[in-house]
């Protein structure tokens, strides 16, 4: 049975990150809650790139188009990976370097950048990978700011979603998949408020914050793309019965992706 004292609305989608759903919920913190159920704005379900880019663009995202960001959640959801495997996050680079054509923004990468970007880390060398995945940081920050240092109002908005719309396809390209269909849309601009079940879980006997989202309570236009998204990943089988990163395993890895209720 649910406990009504424990739905709360969540404010979708806010700024930064949040201690509770009630305070609102970004871009990764919503991923979060419809896989793992964690709260978290650093999401496993996401390519960490990816979700860095995600992140900033939600935040620099004014709050009137912001929420219009929410459909295209459910598409940035990948299963999980080891962290060798950097096939998704070495798609956003090339995008943001401009080896993948797309109508954003692009601004001058540095040379030395570039050029670690271009060397892969050796399979199982921890601190080489590490070196990329900062250098990864960094052009992703260099070319948000380029965007906000740019652009104002409408068209920086439209600029940023470009940016991550950009993004989400290069990583489905990445393992087979078109271009994410288009989203719809929010009946009106602004922060909107979705109901979700909070909890706190002991797990491995550390409390954590669960949160289920009610997702029979959601409008259509957030509800639709995720039971689409998951109808695609339990569709993902290999030809030669393999499953691929985001098949069916990947479903039941995100664990909790049932429809809402407690």
């Amino acid at each position: 049975m649910r406990r009504a004292e424990r739905v709360v609305l969540m404010p979708i989608l806010a700024r930064g990150a949040h201690v509770h759903p009630r305070d609102g919920g970004c871009f990764a913190e919503v991923a979060a809650a419809l896989t793992t159920h964690c709260w978290t704005d650093h999401p496993a379900c996401i390519p960490p790139v990816l979700a860095q880019l995600a992140r900033g663009v939600n935040d620099r995202t004014s709050a009137e188009a912001r929420t219009a960001l929410a459909p295209l959640i459910p598409w940035a959801i990948n299963g999980p990976r080891p962290t060798t495997d950097l096939t998704a996050d070495a798609a956003v680079i090339s995008l943001l370097t401009g080896q993948i054509p797309a109508e954003v923004l692009r601004a001058p990468v540095p040379e030395p950048l570039l050029r670690r970007l271009d060397r892969r880390p050796r399979p199982r060398h921890v601190l080489d990978r590490a070196g990329w995945r900062r250098a990864a940081r960094r052009l992703v920050r260099a070319q948000l700011r380029a965007v906000t240092a740019t652009l104002d109002g409408p068209d920086r908005d439209a600029r940023l979603r470009a940016l991550l719309v950009g993004a989400i396809d290069a990583t489905r390209a990445a393992v087979g998949l078109g271009p994410l269909p288009e989203p719809g849309a929010p009946p009106e601009a602004g922060e909107q408020l979705v109901p979700v079940i909070a909890d706190l879980a002991s797990v491995d006997e550390v409390l954590e914050l669960r949160v289920d989202p009610v997702l029979e309570d959601w409008p259509d236009w957030l509800r639709d793309p995720w039971s689409r998204r998951l109808s695609e990943m339990e569709a993902r089988t290999a030809p030669d019965g393999e499953e691929r990163p985001d098949g069916p395993a990947a479903v039941a890895a995100v664990a909790g992706v049932g429809h809402g209720g407690g």
